[in-house]
């Protein structure tokens, strides 16, 4: 009887201890009430990127394509709003414009007894893009310069596409209109260089989007292509740089 007494004693004061225990939290200093203020509430971030691109070959010759003669361009301009509801974190909006032409004047192809050659080519893509945006900034120490951010951006697209093949008798156009819904995580590293200026780099990493295109060929026969893609990587190409004003 006794040491049944003493079993109930010591089950009694562990289910009084277990709560608090369980209750404990792993505090590693990520969050952001607990981190020095890099960009306070009541903030503006206004700015954004713009890229542009362009090329020109002549009889340009490379791995299994030879004799391009080719010229074409890509322009990309992206500004952006953000307000900082708390510090360090802010949500906003990100338009985007972009638009590329290709013209591929002739080109040959060969892989060991078998040659491709192309002639009068001509793409041309505009697209329009809408995003929301949620920032969170990790400061680097307590300087106030330096910080690790991630943007959160949902965001839909549309435009157009048409594509030119041939000339003459041989004529060969189509026509497609572009939609997109993406859901993407832009982690990068941002600094100031004054004040209210900053840099800041990026890199879309995680991601996904479900897209469709209907496509008209002469005029006369349609199609639609639907494609649903998540990737998880490291893009080098799909790295971003931007300037930003913060008021």
């Amino acid at each position: 009887m006794k040491h049944g007494f003493l079993i109930s004693c010591a089950f009694a004061a562990l289910l009084a201890y277990a709560p608090g225990a369980f209750a404990q939290k792993l505090d590693r200093g990520l969050s952001i009430s607990s981190m020095p203020t890099f960009v306070a509430k009541g903030s503006w971030m206004v700015g954004g990127s713009a890229n542009w691109t362009f090329h020109e070959n002549e009889n340009f010759r490379f791995l299994v394509a030879d004799g391009v003669n080719s010229s074409g361009y890509k322009v990309n301009v992206s500004p952006a709003v953000c307000y900082m509801v708390k510090d360090n974190m802010g949500v906003g909006l990100r338009m985007g414009y972009s638009r590329s032409n290709l013209k591929i004047d002739e080109a040959g192809v060969g892989v060991g007894d078998i040659g491709l050659d192309m002639e009068n080519y001509h793409t041309l893509k505009h697209t329009f893009q809408v995003q929301g945006i949620m920032r969170n900034y990790i400061p680097v120490g307590n300087a106030k310069k330096i910080a690790l951010f991630n943007e959160v951006q949902l965001g839909y697209r549309f435009g157009t596409r048409k594509v030119v093949n041939g000339a003459e008798e041989k004529f060969d156009g189509s026509y497609g209109n572009i939609r997109n819904l993406a859901l993407n995580l832009c982690p990068g590293i941002v600094a100031f260089a004054n004040d209210h200026l900053a840099v800041d780099v990026n890199v879309n990493m995680l991601g996904l989007s479900f897209g469709n295109t209907d496509q008209s060929h002469n005029q006369v026969a349609g199609a639609s292509f639907n494609s649903t893609v998540m990737n998880f990587q490291v893009n080098i190409l799909a790295i971003g740089f931007g300037l930003y004003y913060y008021l």
